[in-house]
């Protein structure tokens, strides 16, 4: 009996012991479990403020990206970049966006939610411009976007490249002031200063009556460009800094040609834009087809209907049909016009800056400036007025950094960057 007794007592104890085990081994997956939980609700806070964080600077970068697109990195043209960084940036103790800040702030707000953000340039980083860049170029650059969390303990930075790409096929306006595939007719009284080239007028007809007052000029054969400043070289007054060439009594001089049969053989459609053989006369300035700059054009809401007014307009344009500008100021000085008009140009005053191109014929009256380029895929190209065409390539010419033409922003493909770098 007693040791019946002693082998219950031995029971008892092993029921005891296993008791306790089983109650640690709860404990313990009860702790596991809990720190588990802690855990992956920490993985899920930090994915939640990361993802807040991302959208943030994503929302920058859009903003950055948009603000390139409609007027490059010096749209209040006082030379310098308009938003330049880092910042002053939220932190955890002072979680708002400081004010002011030499970085474009967004503040973004959905539901009950607000993160903060900003978006800044440069334009001399090596990894979008390249070594040795200008730091007076403002169609490029380095777009840095920053987002950060609703209560900022998560930061996420991206990074990506813009620039222009080239209108021109070879980065240039046209070289010349005035060119026609077909001939120049009655040209009236115009006058056309070229103080960068040495040739006025280059047509593939003939060049037939001229007013009174018909005159080129060249700029001094003693001179250089780099003699004069850009206000001297874009002077409408032929009296400055010129010498004067052909006019009606002396004939052409060797500014002018006329007749060029390489030039009247070039092809021309207004149906196949697509084909670059059926238009090799717009290829020999631009350096897409017909239908690729019109669908840019369209992309940024440029292209216009005909006897749309053209009023202030600037960038890449086309016009599908006929178009008139009478006293219409269109470009500036620093934001150039590519005018594409579809049809036939009544030009019958006004101020331009930029390069007109036109499909059907040109004709001109009244008193219009133009400060560019005037190409012309037909003619006779007639009118009797006082046209000013005063020649200027755009930057073309190396003297100084190209202006940005609205509509030829751009994203460098692979340029896009959410890791820290140089």
């Amino acid at each position: 009996m007693k040791t019946k007794s002693f082998a219950s007592k031995q029971q008892g104890a092993a029921t005891l012991l296993t008791a306790v085990v089983l109650l640690i081994s709860i404990t313990l997956v009860a702790f596991l479990t809990s720190k588990t939980v802690l855990v992956e609700t920490q993985i899920a806070a930090d994915n939640f403020r990361t993802g807040q964080a991302t959208a943030a600077a994503d929302a920058a970068m859009d903003q950055g990206v948009a603000y390139f697109k409609a007027g490059g990195l010096d749209q209040n043209e006082d030379g310098s970049i308009d938003f330049t960084g880092p910042g002053a940036e939220p932190t955890e103790a002072s979680c708002v966006m400081p004010d002011p800040t030499t970085a474009f702030p967004l503040t973004l707000t959905s539901g009950s939610q607000t993160t903060f953000a900003q978006f800044y340039f440069d334009n001399t980083h090596a990894s979008c411009v390249g070594a040795g860049a200008s730091a007076v170029d403002m169609t490029r650059g380095r777009v840095t976007a920053k987002g950060w969390s609703d209560d900022c303990t998560a930061v996420r930075t991206i990074t990506q490249c813009v620039t222009t790409y080239n209108v021109f096929g070879s980065g240039e306006s046209p070289q010349q002031p005035f060119v026609s595939r077909a001939g120049v007719g009655v040209f009236g009284n115009a006058k056309i200063i070229n103080r960068y080239t040495n040739s006025s007028i280059w047509s593939g007809g003939a060049d037939a009556v001229n007013g009174a007052s018909y005159g080129t000029y060249l700029r001094p054969s003693d001179k250089t460009i780099a003699d004069y400043t850009q206000a001297q070289l874009d002077d409408a007054n032929v009296a400055n800094n010129t010498q004067p060439v052909s006019d009606r009594n002396s004939g052409n001089g060797i500014d002018v040609i006329t007749g060029d049969p390489t030039l009247a053989s070039q092809t021309t459609s207004t149906t196949n834009y697509t084909d670059p053989a059926q238009n090799t006369f717009f290829g020999m300035f631009f350096g897409r087809t017909k239908a690729e700059v019109r669908a840019e054009a369209s992309e940024n809401n440029k292209m216009l209907a005909s006897g749309v007014s053209l009023a202030n307009q600037n960038g890449l344009v086309w016009v599908n049909g006929n178009a008139s500008l009478n006293n219409t100021n269109i470009g500036t000085a620093t934001k150039p016009v590519i005018l594409i008009v579809d049809g036939e140009l009544s030009l019958t005053g006004g101020n331009i800056y930029g390069v007109i191109y036109v499909t059907g014929e040109l004709k001109i009256a009244g008193n219009p400036v133009v400060r560019g380029s005037i190409v012309s895929e037909n003619g006779p190209n007639t009118g009797a007025g006082t046209l000013t065409l005063v020649y200027k390539p755009w930057g073309g010419d190396g003297t100084a950094s190209p202006p940005f033409v609205e509509g030829t922003g751009a994203i460098i493909a692979g340029s896009w960057r959410d890791w820290p770098g140089p």
